[in-house]
């Protein structure tokens, strides 16, 4: 196999453990079939200047909109390095100028947009030329990897703009089976894959924890993102159940402080103490997307609850490794929530994990050209 550069462009700039880790995820898939260089973007809103002007030009009391700023900041700038020296570690970086003003691209590279929501339109505040890679000529190879729009349909003037944008794609992959119907819709043609964390080499996850000492006690995790106390009533009344532990991870001293008692709060923990928190959990109660594929990758049982929006992928990827039945509403009794009742076959989960890691590897040797193998 003759080796090429492949420009990645996915998201980085937010401070979310998911999102990092499906850049890392994507590096090894592709890093069969050439060197994976991923475009250093960060959207305005996730710049310095951008969360600074997000804090004070909220609606409300300006005094007290900065009051928030210079009590939130410090943890803001800290989040922010931590996760930048994760993937400055990891990623191979280089710089966004051309994708966003235009100018000289190599034409013997492969283009490649995703993972994750990239092409979600309201979060990105419109069509963002890095993620579609509009200032890439339609002359150059380009390619979807498993994108995401975040919803099941989108409206006129967004699907007109995106119909553009995607026309001049050799190949698309999307991560939901929803996505493949917007695809179909605008006229393209698009193949469903899983996210990366899924399909790439299983050992990655086990290396990058391996660092962090194994729990000594059995637990229940919550990792929720959204402020939901039927998460966390259904969580403890589970771990009282079974005797064990429960675990929360927190963003900010104050999610710590207000944690609850008997629980122990993990305030944001490095990249690798996250990973090693699924590796070890007993059980896992989330509303997260990479929540619940974490859960798939260490095989543990999980019970999901829909997040108040973007509910759409956590469903597809349940549905098609056959626990749909783990799915329960955002506002669900937690009292008349049994699903830790039911087992999870594995062996199946395992099966379904290899089969759509096979699949990633026929959509990229399509369009890509033939990797290198990894028996």
């Amino acid at each position: 196999m003759t080796s090429k550069t492949i420009y990645v462009s996915t998201i980085i700039d937010t401070f979310n453990y998911g999102t990092v880790m499906q850049a890392v995820a994507t590096r090894d898939v592709l890093s069969a079939y050439g060197g994976p260089v991923f475009i250093d973007y960060y959207r305005p809103q996730w710049t310095p200047e951008g969360h600074k002007a997000m804090c004070l030009e909220r609606p409300g009391n300006p005094l007290a909109n900065r009051l928030r700023y210079l009590i939130t900041s410090s943890n803001w700038n800290w989040q922010r390095r931590m996760f930048r020296e994760f993937l400055e570690r990891e990623l191979d970086l280089c710089e966004v100028g051309p994708y966003l003003e235009g100018g000289e691209f190599d034409p013997n590279a492969v283009y490649c947009v995703g993972s994750d929501q990239t092409w979600n339109f309201i979060d990105n505040e419109g069509l963002d030329p890095v993620y579609f890679l509009t200032n890439v000529s339609d002359e150059h190879k380009k390619i979807a990897f498993s994108a995401s729009f975040g919803r099941t349909s989108l409206g006129e003037e967004e699907a007109e703009l995106t119909r553009r944008a995607l026309a001049g794609f050799d190949a698309i992959s999307v991560r939901e089976s929803s996505s493949v119907a917007i695809l179909r819709s605008l006229g393209l043609d698009g193949v469903a894959l899983k996210d990366p964390v899924l399909l790439c080499d299983p050992g990655l996850w086990r290396r990058l924890a391996g660092g962090v000492s194994r729990a000594t006690a059995p637990y229940v995790l919550v990792y929720r993102l959204n402020e939901n106390e039927s998460i966390l009533g259904y969580a403890k009344t589970l771990a009282e159940e079974m005797g064990y532990e429960l675990r929360l991870v927190t963003f900010s001293p104050r999610q710590s402080l207000h944690a609850g008692h008997g629980i122990h709060a993990v305030m944001q923990p490095s990249p690798s103490e996250w990973l090693a928190l699924f590796r070890d959990a007993a059980y896992v109660v989330t509303d997260s997307f990479h929540g619940t594929c974490f859960s798939l990758a260490f095989e543990r049982p999980m019970t999901v609850f829909d997040p108040p929006q973007y509910s759409v992928r956590l469903t597809d990827v349940l549905r098609d490794f056959g626990l749909s039945d783990r799915e329960v509403p955002c506002d669900a009794n937690p009292e008349s929530v049994d699903v830790h009742t039911r087992d999870v076959d594995w062996s199946s989960v395992g099966a379904l994990k290899a089969r759509f890691a096979c699949e990633a590897r026929d959509f990229l040797d399509g369009c890509v050209g033939e990797g290198a193998s990894r028996d």
